[in-house]
């Protein structure tokens, strides 16, 4: 591969994005400028500053709404299921396809674990965010430009790119190609190896700033159709410092709404620009003409003995005026004579504010709060950012949720933190969606059923496992506690200690009861007489 050959590829991909990426910066511009600053923008170059904050109110409502419904606090919003091969394989053994089921839930259990850690890693002094704030960075990204990228990190944390950052390539059906990400990174984070390769000297790197000793590193994702696998390289300084191909992208794309042959999604502030806009623009002229009617303004006639200095006396003071009908008539105060002009402005102004409420979910119900959020309530919300979103959200809680569970599925079996198992063996569902209901609503219609069963006898009721029933749901629940529920074995165990102890009652209740008879068969006359006499 030539020198600078990731450098080159990225200012071509670059240089052809220029139009959709001014696009999104004036997006960000109408909501939250820091989202995606101006292009070729300094550290202490002023952002823009819009006139209205009814938007990006609007996208704070959005992003914490989204966040509830797509990773709700104490409920999964997974679910590992066995394929569909096994599961509804008659000839399987119901008992081996429930352990496997017990297996899959404690899976589940490890990957939430892994999201939610917030240690510190080894490759930041920093201890993580956790993966909840970044999905909300990632979501700003994703309702205002239109499009996201994040990359699940080695050490399990999710990194966002902010717009700018990285170009992306689709095929004609929206499939990525290929990404390419420009980030500035200090070189003394690489390995010693990758150093060796840019022959960098430690010593006299470590005597610059950490600003002064930044460089450019470009990092390509590209799919192989021969190999079915993501090749990865890394360049700085015009050499590829690492090179690896992945099975599972460890980058994941997701677009608000990507039209077709089109690279880049849209946002939806880009889909309502025209409100977002007019609502800006009739801000500041609003603005500006309560500015002009708040001014007090003296005028004095040409002809008028009052001066400009009388005005400045103090209350209680007499000046010198024409007076007629007990009026002033040589003084008098500028006036704004536009208010049944500026009425229609206010008016078109509030229709657009309903429309833009009414887009982004300001005049619905609040979000849900309190110590336990309901499947039910996480359902009501997804229903409404359906309707709102216009149909993206399902797209959008498939692509951040199946790619997220599938990355970290790959890196655990990588770093030997699970055990392997066949490919083809488990199916990933989000529990999140409008279509997909969570345990919690599968524990209802189970209860449901049972109470069902229940009123046709206890004959019908006999036919049900109570092992397997107890296991479902607590499933479904959510709960596990190593050794609260008994194993098999253990009740098997139980019983057969139960039993012995039963037997060897009943055996000294034997052997009394024989002793009681041979000495009641032993007795004579005699004895008795003897026993009587003593």
């Amino acid at each position: 591969m030539p020198k600078d050959a990731l450098k080159s590829a990225w200012h071509k991909a670059d240089s052809a994005r220029q139009q959709v990426l001014d696009r999104a910066r004036l997006c960000s511009a109408l909501t939250k400028p820091w989202v995606l600053p101006p292009e070729s923008m300094a550290k202490n170059d002023a952002l823009p500053e819009p006139f209205s904050s009814l938007a990006a109110r609007g996208i704070t409502n959005l992003e914490g709404r989204l966040l509830l419904a797509l990773y709700p606090p104490g409920l999964p919003f997974f679910r590992l299921k066995p394929a569909a091969k096994y599961r509804l394989d008659p000839s399987v053994d119901p008992n081996i396809l429930g352990q496997f089921e017990q297996h899959l839930f404690l899976r589940e259990l490890a990957i939430l674990s892994k999201l939610e850690q917030t240690d510190r890693p080894k490759t930041t002094n920093t201890r993580r965010a956790g993966f909840r704030s970044r999905k909300r960075t990632s979501l700003s990204q994703l309702l205002i430009t239109g499009d996201t990228l994040e990359m699940l990190t080695d050490d399990y944390q999710i990194k966002v790119f902010r717009r700018d950052q990285y170009c992306t390539g689709r095929d004609s059906s929206g499939g990525v190609q290929f990404h390419i990400i420009k980030e500035h990174i200090d070189p003394l984070s690489l390995s010693p190896k990758q150093l060796e390769l840019l022959e960098i000297d430690v010593d006299s790197t470590l005597e610059k700033s950490s600003q002064d000793r930044k460089e450019d590193m470009y990092t390509m994702v590209e799919w192989e159709p021969m190999s079915k696998r993501w090749c990865i390289k890394q360049e700085v300084k015009g050499v590829i410092i690492e090179e690896s191909e992945e099975k599972v992208n460890p980058f994941m794309s997701t677009p608000f709404e990507l039209a077709p042959g089109e690279d880049y999604g849209r946002g939806l502030i880009e889909v309502n620009l025209g409100d977002v806009r007019s609502m800006n623009s009739l801000t500041e002229r609003i603005l500006d003409f309560a500015a002009t009617a708040s001014k007090q303004l003296f005028v004095l006639d040409y002809n008028s003995q009052v001066r400009a200095s009388d005005l400045a006396k103090p209350s209680g003071s007499v000046i010198q005026a024409r007076v007629a009908a007990g009026q002033v008539v040589d003084i008098s105060t500028l006036k704004v004579d536009k208010m049944s002009d500026f009425s229609i402005v206010g008016q078109t102004r509030e229709a657009i504010r309903r429309d833009l409420s009414a887009v982004m979910l300001m005049e619905g119900e609040s979000t849900p709060r309190g110590d336990r959020v309901t499947a039910y309530q996480v359902q009501r919300v997804a229903m409404e950012l359906e309707g709102a979103l216009g149909g993206v959200y399902a797209p959008i809680a498939d692509s951040m949720q199946i790619g997220l569970i599938e990355r970290i599925m790959y890196q655990m079996k990588r770093d030997k933190a699970m055990q392997p198992l066949p490919d083809d063996s488990v199916e990933i569902e989000a529990v999140t969606g409008i279509a997909a209901l969570s345990r919690e609503s599968d524990q209802g219609k189970l209860v449901g059923v049972l109470q069902t069963i229940a009123q046709l006898g206890p004959e019908t009721l006999a036919r049900i496992d109570k092992g397997i029933l107890l296991d479902l749901m607590m499933r479904q629940a959510g709960v596990y506690q190593a050794g609260l529920i008994k194993t098999n074995e253990q009740i098997n165990a139980e019983m057969q200690a139960a039993q012995e102890a039963q037997t060897k009652a009943q055996a000294g209740q034997q052997l009394i009861q024989s002793a009681g008879k041979v000495a009641e068969q032993n007795m004579t006359p005699e004895s008795i007489g003897a026993m009587a006499n003593g």
